[in-house]
């Protein structure tokens, strides 16, 4: 019989556990309720599947992001191990076949949305299935104190009225104590087994600058350490698009990574990343779940996070292999001013978050009393002209809406085309006989796609297109009456994100918002963000502060820009550190003294010529 570390070596190709990893997995081994808090880069995942594949059934993984599900079942298959998903924008069908895949196809993993838990058809499928374990991931999501609430994951404890002898694992990287407690008593945990590893990431520098040309001082960094590799956050796809354009400019090796760009185009730009192609990469939030790059060697924030959560988590994506890390974040008086108005554009009044869902359901043609499970792409720029809303507003009320468990929206990747083959052989057959003209596409679809009566395959119109010497217009039309003749299930491709309905509409749209959603979780965000202010503009230890915020046991580290700003006489060193070719962006992150400071030491030594300086460049004169 496997051993787990017989399991580690064969499927992850480790001789040995992490820290705390191996005494999680035994914990589920045994069946016991687990809350685990591992850092960015601290292997949770690993800790989850790993005895998936040993017990006995399917282990059923709820995660809030599509991407992250997309990545998971995409590795696990290519181990070899069986993974599934569902997820916003699946169609009924698509919904029914998968379930009946996992539970009659030896599946060990089912990736699942918080929201899809809920519908009756996952509920009685779930009945009948051999499950393994639950494990609840990114579980902070659970409670009104953790930083990403979603109400939608207060329901998963119901799944226990069902399975009450299964197991619920909860794995977090980031929470309070309060936020760990909440989690614990809303997953009802009996004879809880609490893993907490340690936070602080030593290796990891954590250094915050204020400055007045941020883009300059990125510059000169990451000319500094062109050849190493390196992540830089911005808070907006337009950020992400102008920095890209800027440091290519310079003859920086980087990429982009956001929302607005295509899943081949984001699939392209990170696998140039992950195989060191490129050496930058320059991304929105959007960029980092599930992605374990071990040799990060910095991480950039051009604009500061919203939370310490977020902030913590987006740092620790440096430095996993161990080695020195640097995570650098730059701020000025707008970055300040954004964290101040933040909260108010986050949470459009409750008129607006109903004038978007009336103008939805109009566009949809949903009646009053009806619309429940209904699929839908949703093109943001005409719902933007009909509400006369801008596109921030829009965004902010549909989050609130999924947040008050009436709509899901899908992050907007593409999905292509999909089909699936209704009948069986010998109907299809005689459907040929009688259909002649139709029936080069179903030959297409029957040699192409192998298990396409049996799953849902993707399909590209323009290579049937070109295979049957056809339009593509006729080939969607025959897809189309395909589908109409009961023959197939065609689902077109779609670039839009969409929108689910999770409810029937209320008449007249009269509807409550959660408390959560406006009152509890404004001033959750209004705190979140002042934390964030009081940890760029303080004087004390970066790293101690990030670990105070989470309850944890903390001192000076002794490595961020604070710390090694007290520790030496710096300044009197200026001028020996630059007997090397040097940056003020460099200076700064090496002395921890601030963008004036060293201004100030630069001006007056080129004035008593002790220095040279050519374009970025500062160097002592021999």
């Amino acid at each position: 019989m496997d051993t787990t570390k017989n399991i580690l070596k064969k499927y992850w190709g480790f001789d040995a556990f992490r820290s705390s990893q191996e005494d999680i997995v035994n914990d589920i081994l045994k069946g016991r309720d687990v809350f685990a808090l591992l850092p960015t880069g601290g292997g949770k995942s690993l800790c989850y599947q790993l005895p998936g594949i040993m017990m006995e059934g399917v282990t059923i993984v709820i995660s809030p992001l599509i991407s992250l599900m997309h990545d998971q079942v995409q590795q696990l298959n290519e181990k070899g191990i069986k993974a599934t998903s569902i997820y916003s924008g699946l169609s009924y069908r698509e919904i029914d076949n998968t379930l009946d895949n996992v539970r009659f196809g030896d599946y060990k993993f089912l990736y699942v949305s918080p929201e899809r838990i809920q519908t009756k058809i996952f509920i009685e499928r779930f009945k009948l299935m051999n499950i393994a374990s639950i494990v609840v991931d990114e579980a902070h999501c659970i409670s009104q104190w953790g930083h990403d609430f979603r109400p939608a994951y207060k329901q998963i404890n119901s799944l226990r009225e069902y399975k009450p002898n299964v197991s619920i694992a909860a794995f977090t990287a980031t929470a309070t104590n309060q936020t760990k407690n909440d989690i614990i008593k809303q997953l009802e945990f009996k004879n809880v087994a609490i893993h907490e590893a340690p936070f602080i990431r030593e290796n990891i520098a954590y250094r915050i600058f204020k400055s007045e040309a941020k883009i300059s001082r990125i510059i000169e960094f990451c000319t500094s350490v062109k050849y190493s590799t390196g992540i830089v956050y911005c808070q907006t796809r337009k950020s992400v698009k102008a920095m890209t354009n800027i440091l290519y400019q310079e003859k920086l090796s980087c990429g982009a990574y956001h929302g607005g760009m295509s899943k081949d185009e984001r699939e392209k730009s990170m696998m140039s990343w992950m195989k060191g192609s490129t050496k930058i990469m320059i991304a929105t939030n959007a960029f980092g779940m599930g992605i374990d790059k071990p040799d990060v060697r910095y991480v950039i924030h051009y604009e500061i996070s919203e939370s310490i959560e977020a902030y913590f988590q987006e740092a620790g994506r440096a430095g996993r292999d161990q080695k020195k890390a640097i995570a650098l974040a730059f701020f000025n008086e707008e970055d300040l001013n954004r964290l101040e108005k933040n909260p108010s554009i986050k949470f459009p009044s409750a008129e607006i978050v109903k004038k978007v869902y009336s103008t939805i359901c109009s566009k949809f043609k949903i009646a009053y009393g009806s619309g429940k499970d209904e699929v839908h792409d949703l093109e943001l720029r005409g719902l933007c002209k009909a509400t006369e809303l801008d596109a921030v507003t829009i965004y902010n009320s549909l989050k609130l809406l999924e947040l008050n468990e009436m709509v899901s929206i899908s992050d907007g990747l593409y999905n292509p085309a999909r089909v699936k083959i209704m009948v069986e052989m010998t109907t299809l057959y005689d459907f040929e006989v009688h259909h002649e003209k139709h029936k080069p596409i179903t030959q297409y679809l029957i040699r192409k796609l192998p298990g396409v009566f049996e799953n849902y395959k993707k399909i590209d119109i323009n290579q049937i297109s070109i295979f049957l010497k056809e339009s593509k217009e006729g080939i969607h039309k025959k897809l189309n009456d395909l589908q109409k003749l009961g023959i197939i299930d065609y689902i077109p491709y779609s670039k839009e994100p969409s929108i689910t309905f999770l409810i029937h509409r209320p008449p007249n749209d009269d509807f409550v918002m959660h408390p959560e959603i406006y009152g509890k979780r404004k001033r959750k965000n209004i705190n979140q963000n002042k934390a964030v202010q009081n940890l760029i503009t303080g004087s004390d230890c970066n790293s101690k502060f990030v670990l105070d915020y989470f309850d944890q046991i903390s001192k000076d580290c002794g490595n961020c820009n604070h710390c090694i700003h007290k520790a030496k006489k710096t300044e009197k060193k200026l001028l020996e550190l630059c007997q090397q070719k040097t940056t003020v962006a460099w200076l700064m992150n090496l002395t921890g003294m601030s963008e004036n400071s060293i201004n100030k030491f630069v001006n007056a030594a080129e004035n008593e010529e002790l220095i040279e300086i050519q374009g970025r460049w500062i160097q002592k004169k021999q």
